[in-house]
């Protein structure tokens, strides 16, 4: 079978080269009958993206979705669901679908997210944070999450900048950097279901680090505004942020102790 996956995966990437699509997809079906991958469905949404069927891209990203919420990646569904919403807007399932994330095991029972092979445990989980909201409180946080595939080497937010927006990354990884007497010193890598940004929108001051993609990366994006928006008519969520930032900070420092 390891073979045939090969040969499988080696006619994928010949026929993707040639841009012919139409031949990747049904080797792409091939694959996805051997082994129910939900990242051969996100490529399958991709071509059928590439060959104009949005509808067809819908369906192929909701049933990767479907299967990273199975298997507890709730960060890489969350991130499937609003790719289809940014597609369909209106589109029912994926809604329901989404809010459905609040009651999937990865949260519920605090669970961390599997990683896939080549990629390290998340040191900054968003999904204490999920567990930490109400279901109304969830839904309204991820409503206005905004879904972003960046380039690699795109500066996400810079160290000095004004602006508060928070991030999750939900493929790739992203690098954290500070300037010391001049010198960039990496701060940290982080990796899928990894979360940032919030210490700008908790102390209203400048960035404190350069974040920036390591590679092709997806990201979640809640914009200023609408977090804004949000604190306002949810302030508990303002106290619960606050609260995930004080337990990072709190780990961070035993950590430095060699404690724990």
């Amino acid at each position: 079978m390891a073979s045939e996956k090969a040969q499988i995966s080696e006619n994928i990437q010949k026929y993707l080269g040639k841009s012919d699509w139409k031949n990747a997809i049904a080797e792409m079906e091939k694959l996805f009958a051997i082994d129910h991958d939900p990242q051969v469905k996100v490529r399958m949404g991709d071509v059928r993206q590439k060959m104009n069927q949005k509808p067809q891209a819908v369906q192929e990203y909701l049933k990767a979705a479907d299967l990273f919420a199975d298997k507890g990646f709730v960060v890489k569904a969350l991130a499937m669901y609003k790719l289809v919403l940014r597609l369909d807007p209106a589109h029912q399932g994926a809604q329901q679908q989404m809010a459905g994330l609040h009651s999937n095991k990865s949260v519920s029972e605090l669970k961390l997210e599997p990683v896939h092979l080549g990629e390290a445990a998340p040191e900054s989980s968003i999904i204490p944070l999920f567990a930490d909201l109400t279901q109304e409180e969830f839904n309204e946080f991820t409503k206005r999450m905004v879904f972003h595939t960046e380039p690699a080497g795109k500066t996400i937010v810079k160290e000095g900048d004004k602006g508060a927006s928070v991030y999750v990354v939900t493929r790739g990884t992203v690098r954290v950097t500070t300037t010391v007497e001049g010198k960039k010193v990496e701060l940290a890598v982080l990796q899928p279901s990894d979360f940032f940004g919030e210490i700008a929108f908790l102390t209203g001051q400048p960035r404190t680090a350069t974040v920036e993609t390591a590679e092709e990366c997806d990201i979640l994006e809640v914009p200023e505004d609408q977090l804004k928006d949000l604190i306002v008519s949810k302030p508990r969520i303002r106290e619960v942020m606050k609260n995930y930032y004080d337990q990072r900070v709190a780990s961070t420092l035993l950590k430095l102790k060699g404690i724990g």
